[in-house]
């Protein structure tokens, strides 16, 4: 039972709970247990909103606390619980075992105090190992650690999830939950306690469990003579993407010094990699900042753990506030001598994690014994075993949970593989969501690398047509944080027709399909997942459906290919859908266009191919490149799996997000990658804020900075990092100085404020030669709302798996004049492979891409026979070709080339077209193209001549290379004429 809103004046229970962090929820989940009437009371929109939603998810093992004090008690035997309760209640949990690490003769004589501390609380599988064995089991360690404490019985959970499920678990036995209610006074009364909250609601009980985190303190000490007090004590964070996860197995601590314990490294449940915390006294108990100092110290102390430490996989940063004991050093627990029935699960720093299930397990008994509870008989149909993620499930499993509900097929966020139907789950749960993070916390949609850039439009459409809750009603962190300034009067609707009409096209191209034995036929009542999971051949597969994808779709067909062309959207064309500015085609169709109109031009080409078959909302979810190239898919029209011997990835890219960009401050709502206020605006109706600053100047920055303008937004400036633009000069015209845009180069945000909705951001002049913010320069700029243009990285998560060769430079693959990459008959372009400035580049190398996979495909097949092509052939084929292989590099003046390698073939053909960006600005230049021969000699190739060269405009040139037959390898050089 949920409470979402106000409850009346004098409501009873025979326990009321104070907060729904993970004590509080853990206490709900025991009291189920009884034939008791309660209630939780939560000051925040959703559970753990406090210490357990924002630390490390340590479940720790027991050594560190004093011998003989709560903290040891309870976290022995917390420890000891989590594993059960995982297993009953399906949270994430595992024993990964952690390391704390010695880097000095002072360490180590902390790690062998924290080793007889350890076993005077009774923890089992401690050790004490050397530097080289702890670098054994964990390479990437320091070479400077000299020894470690081995903690066999360490672990990591996910927090939230577990206080979820004890909290749901609650819920569906009765255990009311009542949001939005700050507890403000409590006090005695007859037979127990009144308890009023901030807006006048009166709640009486006959025991209270004091569960308010930092505020615990204040409720103690409205009912007891015995004060205490409780120190918020803060902690950043840092968040690493799933590639850096595999980095250590462990939890690395670092040993204790008079200095402090230092930061540890660790994976989480997730695979992401956390680095962290600080820990720094405040007075605050609401101010969660991360703070610019704070943030450098976590990476400087971790460097120790992990020398190889980089922020470039850095998705997120965030702060947490613990409730340390003013007074002591211990957890505050159990019933005030002068205040019997009101029991404190106070002080409860580190390891109050751990110890919740305990401590619950206690104060619950005591409640029962006291009130005289008779245990509740449990009912089976109550049970609710918790749903394996579909990120998570099997090929099978997932080709059975789309035949019994096509939603699953329907993958929303694609970074963490979450689907409409989890998501529509987590909407009509036990217990209600009250803001987009509540959902993002619950699924994990909008927590991977694009940080909900993709996702987050299209999950505010989901939100509008289930629960009739409009962007601009609905709250992104904490209430009074909407989503967006505005929205259509209509927008749940609206939402529901856009979700049902690409269903609707969905299920008409399936159903196209159905008379040639295709995965419709799939939805037979009873089939076997080996049934649902249909197989599909083809000459050609392309991933993706933007202009690089469907030129690549349309080009394979003419070279006489069958193909299959799997988009993730219902409709295809990508981003060019919402870009409905002109400027588009000039190059591809010798005419001006909108986005929109350039993809309609596509998407009938390629419906004229009869040979190309569509699959909307189809997205890959695994990947094979063998001498057939295998696609595992989810669609609403069922579980797919498609193979054919060549394979074009134009799977596009996604934007920088805010977490990459280590802004320190609150994490409020009103900041927006530009494409997902775009979205927004242009497809949904939306207006996302009033008063905006743009940071980047990216073409979609300048773009936007002039919609918002025509929308009666005031934007204050485009702040760019560097010294000059990395838009297009006409957009800088067109979209700044047309509008009256100040740009400011040199600059950068720094720190964000506001608690619910960004009210200012603080702006800094960059050290030219550094690029770091210069103390003392910081100005607030007050706004509500900042668009991020910070940059379009290529989206090559399924290509890095299946093990292609990628550039650091442009996070695209490495290919040759094909487009092929270093797996033969893999072929990459548009913006997976570098990023464009013109859509009309990236159909080019579309093209270029689709007919030679198409020729690959061909010419494979007439080896083989079939479609198989012979592994051997291909294999001698790939070695051929790596030994002729030449590489093109960029010389002075030329930040990267692409290709990046000539095949022995590009000196024998027509003209190879090369695309450069330059390394700075130039004026009155040239590119010089040269041949360096194996004897040394440098033969000159080509020179183009410019008038104006810079970074932010890709630059092409075309040239026959029968010239350089022979070479060791191609240059180009930007230079001065």
């Amino acid at each position: 039972m949920v409470s979402e809103g106000q409850g009346a004046d004098g409501l009873s229970y025979d326990v009321a709970v104070i907060g729904a962090g993970i004590a509080g929820c853990a206490v709900a989940r025991q009291l189920a247990r009884y034939q008791l009437r309660a209630c939780v009371l939560e000051a925040g929109n959703d559970i753990a909103c406090g210490a357990t939603r924002a630390n490390s998810g340590i479940v720790h093992a027991g050594y560190d606390p004093l011998p003989g004090t709560l903290k040891a008690r309870y976290n022995r035997e917390g420890s000891a619980l989590f594993p059960h309760w995982a297993d009953e209640l399906g949270f994430p949990y595992q024993r990964n075992g952690s390391m704390v690490l010695a880097f000095s003769e002072e360490n180590h004589h902390v790690l062998e105090r924290l080793l007889e501390q350890g076993r005077q609380n009774g923890i089992e599988g401690l050790s004490l190992i050397s530097g080289e064995e702890a670098r054994a089991l964990e390479p990437s360690l320091s070479p400077q650690c000299t020894g470690a404490l081995l903690v066999e019985t360490g672990a990591i959970c996910d927090p939230y999830q577990a206080a979820l499920r004890c909290a749901e678990w609650a819920a569906e036995r009765g255990v009311e939950f009542r949001f939005n209610h700050p507890v403000a006074r409590v006090g005695k009364e007859e037979g127990g306690y009144r308890l009023e909250t901030s807006d006048g609601a009166v709640v009486r009980a006959r025991c209270v469990v004091n569960a308010a985190g930092v505020f615990s303190d204040e409720m103690h000490n409205q009912v007891s003579a015995e004060k205490i007090a409780i120190t918020p004590r803060r902690g950043d964070y840092e968040l690493l993407s799933t590639d850096f996860g595999p980095t250590f197995q462990r939890t690395m601590f670092q040993a204790p010094t008079a200095a402090g314990k230092g930061v540890l490294v660790t994976p989480t449940v997730h695979g992401n990699l956390i680095l962290g915390p600080t820990a720094v006294a405040q007075s605050s108990k609401t101010d969660i900042s991360t703070a610019p100092e704070g943030l450098q110290e976590v990476a400087k102390k971790a460097a120790l753990t992990w020398p190889a430490l980089t922020l470039r996989g850095l998705i997120a940063n965030f702060a947490g506030l613990r409730a340390s004991n003013a007074n002591g050093y211990d957890f505050v627990i159990g019933q005030p001598a002068d205040a019997p029935g009101f029991f404190d699960i106070a002080c409860l720093d580190s390891p109050g994690l751990t110890s919740a299930p305990a401590i619950a397990v206690n104060i619950v008994n005591q409640i029962a014994q006291l009130l005289e509870a008779e245990e509740r008989l449990e009912e089976p149909a109550l049970e609710t075993p918790r749903p394996v993620p579909f990120s998570q499930m099997t090929s099978e499993q997932r080709a059975q949970a789309v035949a019994e509900d096509p939603a699953y097929g329907h993958v929303v966020c694609r970074c963490c593989s979450v689907t409409e139907a989890e998501i529509t789950a987590a909407l009509h749960g036990p217990i209600p969501v009250l803001s987009l993070d509540a959902l993002k916390w619950r699924t994990r949609a909008m927590m991977g690398g694009c940080h909900g850039g993709f996702c987050t439009p299209e999950i505010a459409e989901i939100v509008g047509r289930e629960l009739a809750i409009a962007p601009d009603q609905l709250d992104k962190r904490l209430a009074g944080s909407p989503l967006t300034a505005s929205a259509p009067a209509a927008y749940g609707t609206l939402a529901a027709r856009a979700l049902e009409e690409g269903n609707r096209r969905a299920r008409a191209l399936a159903a196209q399909d159905s008379g040639r034995g295709s995965e419709a036929a799939a939805f037979a009542e009873g089939a076997s997942p080996e049934d649902v999971l249909v197989s599909r051949m083809f000459d050609v597969i392309v991933l993706g459906g933007g202009a690089a994808g469907l030129a690549a779709a349309r080009s394979a067909s003419d070279a006489g290919a069958t193909v299959a062309l799997l988009d993730r959207d219902a409709e295809q064309g990508g981003i060019l859908k919402q870009c409905v500015h002109s400027g588009f085609g000039l190059h591809h169709f010798k005419e001006e266009l909108t986005g929109p109109e350039y993809a309609a031009r596509e998407i009938a080409a390629v419906g004229q191919r009869g040979s190309v078959e569509v699959f909307p909302e189809a997205t890959a979810l695994a990947l094979e490149c063998g001498p057939l190239k295998t696609v595992q898919a989810a669609t609403p029209a069922g579980a797919l799996r498609f193979s054919a011997p060549a394979l074009v990835l134009a799977t596009g890219s996604r934007e920088r997000g805010q977490g990459a960009l280590n802004m320190a401050g609150s994490r409020p709502a009103g900041v927006y990658s530009a494409g997902t206020a775009q979205n927004f605006m242009n497809l949904q109706g939306c207006l996302p804020g009033k008063r905006v600053v743009v940071l980047g100047s990216g073409d979609i920055g300048l773009i936007m900075a002039r919609r918002m303008a025509l929308q009666g937004a005031e934007v204050l400036g485009v702040y760019e990092l560097m010294d000059t633009p990395s838009g297009l000069r006409r957009n800088i015209v067109q979209c700044l100085d047309d509008f009256g845009i100040p740009l400011h180069l040199g600059r950068t945000v720094t720190r964000l404020e506001g608690e619910g909705r960004l009210s200012a951001v603080y702006v800094s002049e960059v050290n030219p030669a550094t690029r770091t913010p210069i103390p003392g320069t910081e100005q607030r700029v007050e706004c509500d709302t900042l668009l991020l243009s910070v940059g379009l990285i290529p989206e090559n998560k399924l290509v890095k798996a299946a093990g292609v060769q990628l550039s650091p430079i442009t996070g695209g693959a490495l290919v040759n004049e094909r487009m092929e990459t270093s797996l033969p008959g893999v072929f990459v372009c548009g913006n997976a492979l570098h990023i464009h400035d013109l859509v009309d580049f990236a159909s080019a190398e579309g093209e270029v891409a689709g007919a030679a996979a198409a020729r690959w495909a061909k010419g494979e097949r007439g080896r083989a026979g079939n479609c198989a092509p012979a592994a051997g052939a291909v294999a001698a084929d790939a070695a051929g070709e790596a030994a002729a292989a030449v590489d093109v590099s960029p010389g002075e003046g030329v930040r990267y080339v692409v290709p990046q390698r000539l095949s022995a073939a590009a000196f024998e053909g027509g003209p190879v077209k090369f695309s450069l960006r330059v390394g700075r600005p130039f004026r009155n230049g040239r590119i010089r193209v040269e041949a360096l021969l194996p004897t040394g000699e440098v033969r000159l190739l080509k020179k183009k001549p410019f008038m104006v060269a810079v970074p932010a405009e890709m630059m092409q040139l075309e040239l026959p290379l029968d010239e350089a037959a022979g070479c060791a390898e191609v240059r180009l050089i930007a230079e001065e004429a």
